[in-house]
């Protein structure tokens, strides 16, 4: 995934090269409130339960594509990245909960 953004951002004069992080972190910021915004319509505000639907979804590649092009412009690997994560979380598990608490 992480190559198709580069590959895209690459061939595309969208963006100023390199973009300043800053820019980068306030664009997942603002995908982010438009991925909460189509939650909260299609729950009912929180009232009902959630309904998937495609502008959730699309919402939701922009958040990916958006912190996906963070970590090509820092040039952090963002699958190990994940992994490291992963296994943060599991030996947390191990100790009890998730949550940074256990550190």
């Amino acid at each position: 995934m992480q190559n198709k953004v580069q590959n895209f951002n690459n061939a595309r004069n969208a963006h100023l090269k390199p973009m300043p992080v800053y820019a980068r972190i306030l664009d997942i910021e603002s995908e982010m409130g438009e991925l909460a915004k189509e939650y909260l319509k299609n729950s009912n505000y929180g009232t009902g339960s959630f309904k998937l639907s495609n502008d959730f979804i699309m919402e939701f590649g922009d958040v990916m594509y958006s912190m996906l092009s963070l970590a090509q412009e820092l040039n952090i690997n963002a699958e190990e990245a994940l992994d490291k994560v992963i296994e943060k979380y599991n030996n947390r598990l191990k100790k009890g909960s998730m949550g940074s608490e256990v550190e």
